[in-house]
């Protein structure tokens, strides 16, 4: 009797055993399911969100649906025989269709790449541009982060000892920024660039001739605002050098404009009339500060300028921005007259 209810057992086991197998086949290959996965193309990058606090059958589901792994089930299963369940970073991930198991938990498990912004600073910019430019750029910092950040008593630079003003030292390039990253952290990496960048220049001869390194830079801002032709870069350095060898005031415009804050507009008779050491026309020698932040060539061309003995120069041709030089007055005149 015994024996009679234990064949019963098994045989009642055998047939849930065999209709569940039957479910599971019916379930996992039937036609729409074959159909669905056969829509899914193989290599296709996707990307998907795993967001905090998902569970491993959550994550496992998204894969699926995501057509990254084929099977939820069996992803969870190689998961937990692994033990990394509880090892899978949240974050965004770019994963690829039809991945092994092995290489999908592994991109989990290492976690979401780090986000990185690029932001661009050609050169010429002023302090108070590029400022505006990473607050637009980057949506984790505002412009008010970047202007607390931008006073130069937040750093110890040797070479800013003296300096009001961080113009001049912002050394154009573009800068990888992570998110991670303070509105400080990326002004330091600019100041670290411009070490970086004009480290090993000889500034010894423009010492000699009494000009310090930041005299150097003031002179370097002004040739690359008023330099649009590579070539002309030493040739307007030249211009600035021999009128300070004479005491002859620079009369260069764009450092008014840089006071004004009018780069855009040409300035008026009323501008050129305003008492401020910007106005090179009024005051001899060099602006109190850089008026933008020049880049590498600028600052060559500053501390090498062309062995010429011109003291004017004016743009003579407005479609390319081209510069007729001379050391003569009347010739200037000229010039001036004969602009296209």
């Amino acid at each position: 009797m015994i024996k009679k209810d234990i064949k019963k057992i098994y045989t009642a086991l055998i047939l849930i055993i065999l209709s569940t197998t039957v479910f599971l086949f019916t379930s996992c290959f039937s036609p729409e399911i074959l159909d669905k996965k056969e829509e899914i193309t193989p290599g296709i990058t996707v990307e998907i969100v795993v967001k905090e606090g998902m569970t491993l059958q959550q994550i496992s589901e998204l894969l699926e649906s995501s057509g990254i792994v084929d099977n939820a089930f069996m992803f969870r299963l190689f998961v937990q025989q692994r033990g990394k369940e509880r090892n899978m970073a949240p974050g965004k991930y770019e994963m690829v269709t039809c991945s092994d198991y092995d290489e999908a938990l592994q991109k989990l498990v290492a976690g979401p790449p780090e986000t990185v912004y690029k932001v661009t600073i050609p050169e010429g910019l002023t302090v108070k541009e590029i400022l505006e430019k990473y607050g637009l750029e980057l949506p984790f910092l505002s412009i008010g982060d970047m202007e607390i950040a931008s006073r130069v008593s937040n750093y110890n630079y040797e070479y800013l000892t003296g300096c009001t003003s961080l113009e001049g030292f912002l050394f154009p390039k573009t800068y990888e920024v992570l998110l991670d990253y303070d509105a400080s952290d990326v002004i330091e990496m600019m100041l670290a660039q411009y070490q970086f960048e004009t480290g090993d220049l000889d500034y010894s001869l423009m010492e000699e001739v009494g000009l310090s390194r930041y005299d150097i830079l003031k002179i370097a801002s002004m040739i690359e605002r008023e330099a649009y032709i590579p070539e002309e870069r030493e040739l307007i350095s030249a211009v600035i050098h021999n009128r300070l060898n004479i005491g002859m005031a620079l009369g260069i415009d764009a450092t008014l404009s840089y006071y004004l804050d009018k780069w855009e507009e040409p300035l008026t008779q009323s501008d050129l009339d305003i008492d401020t050491e910007y106005n090179t026309r009024l005051y001899k020698g060099l602006p109190p500060t850089p008026i933008c932040n020049p880049g590498l060539n600028s600052i060559i061309a500053a501390l090498n300028p062309a062995d010429v003995d011109y003291l004017y120069y004016v743009v003579t041709d407005s479609s390319t921005h081209r510069h007729s030089f001379t050391n003569d007055p009347d010739e200037h005149l000229d010039n001036i007259k004969n602009a296209k």
